[in-house]
C-alpha cells in the first residue's frame, strides 16, 4: 500500500507555511466551501484570507468580510468580488442582493460599475430601480453603456444640480438632451450652451435660450398672417424637440416629414428669413445629433465585439484545459497558463467567472492526472488484493478471525474499488468476494450483538431477582444461597455485553446486592443451626406421643392423635443430619404400630367418602343440567336448594376434594353468570331506551309551543309513532315517562284545536305592547320635563305600528284608537318636544285646516246641480241631460267621456288629500273634533256629488 498513501493527497490548506496555505486555496474544488468559509473566517494571515475570498461567491459571506475583515485588501478583494458577481449575473434578484449590500458598505462607485459592465437589460433596469442617491444615479446617467438604462436613470432624478451636471458632463447625446430639457433655468442654460460636452446639447441650449428670449419680447410685426407664423413656429419647434430623440433612425424619420411640411409652407407663403434661420439651425442640430447617436451606437457594438473577442480568447484556453487528458497533457497546460497569462488584462469586476472558471479547469486536470496515475498503481494491486481477499472467505478459520483480517484490508479495498477501470475484471473478482466478506461480518456483528443482548438480559434479570430478595422480609436460606451463588458465577463469567457502560453498571449493580444480601444470608444460616437443634427437642416430644398412642383403645382418637402429631413434625422435619436420622426411625416405627390398628377405621372412612363423592357428583349433574336454563327465577331457586343439600354432605374421598367442588361451582356459576350477563343486557336496553324515550319527550316538549300547526302535528304525531316502537324501560321509571311525554303532546293538540285564537292573540301581541309602552310615557310616574328623545321614540313606534301584522277589523279598530289616543296625549302633554317635526301639533293644525280647504273647495267647485232638488226632479233632470246628449250627433259621447274623465280626476286628487289626512300627526281633540267633522262632511258631499254625476 506505499504507493496508494504516496499518491493520495494530503490537506495542504492546513500547512503551517501561509503561502502553501495560500496555493492550496487555488487548488480546492468546488465542494469545497466549508473549508473556504473557514479560512476566510479563522485564518490569521490575510494573504490566505484573500485568497479564499476570490474563490468564494456567496453574497452574504462578501458582505460580511467586507464589513468586518481587519485587513484593508481583504475588504477591498471583497468587494471586488461583490461586484464582479452583480456585474456578470443575469438574474435581477442576486444582483439586487449585491446592490443593497454594496449601498449599505457606502460603495456607490461599485454600483455605477455593476451598472456600466452588466450586459443584460433587466439586471440594469433593477439595479437602477434601487438606486436612491442622486449623485449615484448622476453618474448612471452620465456613465451608463446603453441609453436605456442612462434615461430610466435620469427618469428616477430629481436633484436640479444632479440634472445640470449630467446635461454639462454627459458625453451622450440622448441622456444630454434629455437632461436640458428638463432644465428652464436661463442661467442653467446660458452654462449649458457655453460648457456642455455635448455639442448637441449646447445646441439645444443656446436654441432653448432664444426662444426664452423671443417669448419674452413682442412679437414683430411681418407680412405674414398670425396662422402662418403659428403654423412655421409650430413646425421649427418640432425640429427643435426631435434633438431630444434617443432612436437615431426615428428622429432622421421625423426630421424627414417635418422638413416636408416646411417646404409645403414656404410653397404657399413668404416665411420670415429669421424664422427659416432658425429652422435651418435646428434642422442641422437635428442632422448633428442623430450623427452623434450613431457615432456611439457603432463604438458601442464596437466595444461589445472586443469584448466578445477578448472573451473567446480566454474561452477557447478554458475549453481546452476542460478537455485535455493523456500523457503529454502537462506540457500543453503550461502553455495554455503563459498564453493566458499574455492575454490583455481585463477588469477584475467583469473577468470573474472566466478566472474562477480557468482556475476550476485547471484544478480538475490536476485531479483527472492524479487519477491517472493512482488508477495506474491500482490495476496492478487490484488483482492482488482479489486473490488475497478470495482465499480469506473460503478458509476454514473462526469467523472472528476471518472478519478481523477483512477489517484490516478494507481500506485497500475501499481505496481501489474507487478505480475499477483499471482492472474490470479483477474489480468485478473484489467485488464480489467484498460482498461475502462484508455479509459475513454483518452476520458476525448480528450473531454477537444478539448475545450481548442475551447475555444483558439475563444478567438484568439476575440482578433484579437479586434486588427483590435482598429487599424481601420473606428471605429464605435456600433462595439467599442461590441469589449468592449466582451472582458469584456471573461476576466471574466475564460474558461479553453491548458496551463498557452496561459491564459497569451490571458489576456495580451485582456488588451491591451481595453486599446486602450476603450479611443477611449468614444471619438465616445461623438461625437456621439454632431452629435445628430447637427442632430436636420438639421431635424428641412428638415421639414419646406416638409411641403412647400404641396403648390408646379408641381406635378413632388414635387416628385423629396420628394425624395431628403428623401433622407436627413436618413443621420441625429439619434437625442436624446425625441426631435427626435417629429420630426419624423412632417416629416411623411408633407410627407404623398405630396405623396398623386403626386401619379398619381408615377404611370403613374412606367408603363414607365414596358415598359422599357418589352423592356430589349427582348434585353436579343435577345443577349441570340446569346451567343453560333461561327461566331465570325458578332454574335460580333450584340451584340454591342443590347448594343447600351440597352443605350437608360430609367430605369425599382425598384426591377428589377440589375436582368435585370446582365442577359443582363451574355449573353454578355458568347459571349465575350467565343470569348476570342477560341481566346487564336487558339493563342496557333499558337504558337505551330510556335515553330514546327520554329525548322523544324533549322533542314533544319543544314543539309543544309551536305555531307551524301543520307541520308540527305530522312531527308530533310521528314522533308518537316512533314511541310505540321504542321498547320497555325500567318499571320504576316508566309511567312517569309516559305522563311526560303525553302531557307534551296534549298541551300542542290543546292549542292546535285553538290555532285561530291563538295565532290572533300572538299577532295582538305586538300592537297592544306597543299601546302599553305609549300608555305608560303618560301615567303620572312618568318624569314631569317628559321622557329623552320622545320624537325618537314616536317615530320608532309607529314604524313598529306599520310593521304590526294585521288584525280583524273589530279588533284592530280597537287598538288604533287607543294607540292614536296615547300618541295626540303625549303630543299634547309635551308639544315642545315636537316643534319643528312632523309631529308638531300647530303644524299639523295649519296642515289639517289647509286639506280641509282643498276639499270643501272641489266639493263646492263641482256641485253641478241645487242640492235642494227633490229625487223625481233629480231623475227628470238627468233624463233631460241625456236626451241632449242622444240628439247631439257625434259630439254627445265625447262630452260624455270628457265630463267622466274630469270626474275622474278630482276624485282621485280627494282621495290623495284623504291619504294625506291620514297621515297627519295628533292635534288636541278640541282641535281635531271639529276638523275632522268638516273634513268627513265635505268629502262625502263630494262623493254623493260623484254618485250623482255618475
Amino acid at each position: 500500500m506505499g504507493i496508494l498513501e504516496k499518491l493520495r493527497p494530503q490537506p495542504r490548506w492546513k500547512h503551517a507555511d501561509p503561502g502553501v496555505r495560500a496555493a492550496a486555496v487555488y487548488e480546492m474544488g468546488p465542494d469545497e466551501v466549508d473549508l473556504l468559509l473557514g479560512l476566510v473566517r479563522e485564518d490569521a494571515d490575510s494573504r490566505v484570507r484573500r485568497a479564499a475570498v476570490i474563490r468564494l461567491s456567496d453574497v452574504e459571506v462578501l458582505a460580511e468580510v467586507a464589513r468586518t475583515d481587519p485587513d484593508e485588501d481583504v475588504r477591498a478583494e471583497a468587494i471586488r468580488g461583490l461586484t464582479g458577481l452583480a456585474a456578470e449575473t443575469d438574474d435581477p434578484a442576486p444582483a439586487s442582493d449585491v446592490v443593497r449590500q454594496l449601498q449599505a458598505l457606502g460603495r456607490s462607485k461599485e454600483v455605477v460599475v455593476v451598472v456600466r459592465e452588466n450586459t443584460s437589460a433587466e439586471v440594469r433596469a433593477a439595479v437602477v430601480g434601487l438606486i436612491e442617491d442622486a449623485v449615484t444615479l448622476g453618474s448612471v446617467s452620465r456613465h451608463a453603456q446603453d441609453g436605456q438604462t442612462r434615461l430610466r436613470a435620469l427618469g428616477r432624478l430629481q436633484d436640479a444640480d444632479e440634472i445640470l451636471n449630467v446635461a454639462l458632463k454627459s458625453e451622450h447625446t440622448d441622456v444630454a438632451v434629455s437632461a436640458l430639457e428638463r432644465i428652464d433655468d436661463p442661467a442653467a442654460l446660458s452654462s449649458i450652451a457655453q460648457r456642455a460636452r455635448n455639442k448637441v446639447a449646447a445646441r439645444r441650449a443656446r436654441t432653448k435660450l432664444r426662444r426664452l428670449e423671443e417669448d419674452s419680447q413682442p412679437a414683430p410685426s411681418a407680412s405674414m398672417s398670425a396662422d402662418d407664423r403659428a403654423r412655421a413656429v409650430d413646425l421649427l419647434h418640432q425640429a427643435e424637440a426631435l434633438v431630444a430623440t434617443p432612436d437615431p433612425e426615428e428622429a432622421s424619420a421625423a426630421l424627414g416629414r417635418v422638413r416636408l411640411a416646411w417646404a409645403e409652407l414656404q410653397a404657399d407663403v413668404e416665411v420670415d428669413a429669421a424664422l427659416v434661420q432658425q429652422f435651418e439651425s435646428a434642422s442641422d442640430a437635428v442632422r448633428e445629433g442623430i450623427e452623434a447617436r450613431r457615432r456611439e451606437a457603432v463604438a458601442e457594438r464596437e466595444r461589445e465585439r472586443a469584448l466578445a473577442r477578448e472573451q473567446a480568447d480566454r474561452l477557447a484556453i478554458v475549453e481546452e484545459i476542460e478537455r485535455i487528458s493523456g500523457p503529454g497533457a502537462l506540457d500543453r497546460i503550461a502553455e495554455l497558463r503563459v498564453k493566458w497569462d499574455e492575454l490583455p488584462p481585463m477588469p477584475p469586476e467583469f473577468a470573474a467567472s472566466l478566472t474562477l472558471r480557468f482556475q476550476d479547469a485547471s484544478r480538475a486536470f490536476e485531479d483527472r492526472e492524479r487519477r491517472r496515475l493512482l488508477s495506474e498503481a491500482a490495476a496492478v494491486r487490484l488483482d492482488t488484493l482479489a486473490t488475497e481477499l478470495e482465499q480469506l472467505a473460503s478458509s476454514e478459520q473462526a469467523v472472528d478471525e476471518v472478519v478481523a483480517r477483512w477489517r484490516g484490508l478494507r481500506r485497500d479495498a475501499d481505496v481501489l474499488r474507487e478505480h475499477a477501470d483499471a482492472n474490470v475484471q479483477a474489480a468485478e473478482r473484489l467485488e464480489r468476494v467484498v460482498a461475502v466478506l462484508e455479509q459475513k461480518e454483518v452476520e458476525h456483528q448480528q450473531l454477537r450483538a444478539k448475545r450481548e443482548q442475551d447475555n444483558l438480559r439475563r444478567l438484568q434479570q439476575c440482578c433484579r431477582q437479586a434486588d427483590a430478595l435482598a429487599a424481601s422480609d420473606q428471605l429464605t436460606l435456600k433462595a439467599g444461597d442461590r441469589a449468592l451463588r449466582e451472582i458469584r458465577a456471573a461476576l466471574d463469567e466475564r460474558a461479553p455485553l453491548p458496551s463498557k457502560r452496561d459491564r459497569q453498571e451490571i458489576q456495580a449493580r451485582l456488588e451491591d446486592v451481595r453486599t446486602r444480601l450476603a450479611p443477611r444470608v449468614q444471619e438465616l444460616r445461623e438461625a437456621d443451626e439454632w431452629q435445628r437443634w430447637a427442632n430436636l427437642q420438639v421431635q424428641e416430644s412428638i415421639c414419646r406421643d406416638m409411641e403412647a398412642l400404641k396403648a390408646e383403645d379408641d381406635v378413632e382418637v388414635a387416628a385423629r392423635r396420628m394425624r395431628e402429631l403428623q401433622s407436627r413434625w413436618k413443621q420441625v422435619a429439619l434437625a442436624p443430619r446425625a441426631q435427626g436420622e435417629v429420630m426419624w426411625r423412632r417416629f416411623k416405627t411408633a407410627q407404623d404400630e398405630v396405623f396398623g390398628r386403626t386401619a379398619a377405621f381408615f377404611a370403613a372412612q374412606q367408603a363414607e367418602r365414596d358415598a359422599n363423592l357418589v352423592k356430589k357428583q349427582a348434585l353436579c349433574e343435577r345443577v349441570e343440567a340446569l346451567a343453560g336454563s333461561t327461566d331465570w327465577v325458578k332454574t335460580a331457586a333450584a340451584i340454591q336448594s342443590v347448594q343447600g343439600e351440597w352443605k350437608t354432605i360430609g367430605p369425599v374421598a382425598r384426591g377428589h376434594e377440589k375436582a368435585v367442588w370446582e365442577r359443582f361451582r363451574k355449573a353454578c356459576d355458568e347459571f349465575f353468570t350467565r343470569r348476570q350477563q342477560d341481566l346487564k343486557q336487558r339493563k342496557e336496553e333499558w337504558a337505551a331506551n330510556l335515553a330514546r324515550k327520554e329525548a322523544l319527550c324533549a322533542s314533544a316538549e319543544e314543539l309543544a309551543d309551536s305555531t307551524d300547526w301543520e307541520s308540527t302535528a305530522a312531527r308530533i304525531k310521528r314522533l308518537q309513532a316512533e314511541w310505540k316502537r321504542v321498547g320497555p324501560v325500567r318499571k320504576s321509571k316508566s309511567d312517569a315517562l309516559w305522563q311526560r311525554f303525553r302531557t307534551a303532546c296534549d298541551r300542542f293538540f290543546e292549542r292546535y284545536k285553538h290555532r285561530d285564537q291563538v295565532e290572533l292573540q300572538e299577532k295582538a301581541v305586538v300592537r297592544e305592547t306597543l299601546v302599553r309602552e305609549l300608555e305608560a310615557l303618560t301615567t303620572p310616574e312618568s318624569t314631569n320635563g317628559g321622557p329623552d328623545n320622545l320624537y325618537q321614540t314616536l317615530l320608532q313606534a309607529r314604524a313598529r305600528w306599520q310593521q304590526a301584522p294585521e288584525l280583524p277589523r273589530a279588533i284592530q279598530q280597537d287598538l288604533a284608537a287607543r294607540y292614536h289616543q296615547a300618541v295626540a296625549r303625549i303630543v299634547s302633554a309635551w308639544p315642545a318636544a315636537f316643534a319643528g317635526t312632523d309631529l308638531d301639533p300647530e303644524a299639523t293644525r295649519k296642515r289639517m285646516e289647509r286639506l280641509l280647504a282643498k276639499v270643501e273647495e272641489l266639493a263646492s267647485a263641482h256641485a253641478g246641480r241645487p242640492a235642494n232638488l227633490s229625487p223625481a226632479e233629480l231623475l227628470a233632470q238627468q233624463w233631460r241631460d241625456r236626451l241632449a246628449a242622444n240628439t247631439i250627433a257625434g259630439g254627445g259621447a265625447r262630452v260624455a267621456e270628457t265630463e267622466e274623465s274630469r270626474w275622474r280626476a278630482i276624485e282621485q286628487e280627494v282621495r290623495a288629500v284623504q291619504a294625506q289626512w291620514m297621515r297627519l300627526g295628533p292635534v288636541p281633540p278640541h282641535v281635531a273634533g271639529p276638523l275632522n267633522e268638516r273634513f268627513q262632511r265635505a268629502c262625502r258631499r263630494f262623493f254623493d256629488e260623484r254618485r250623482r254625476a255618475s
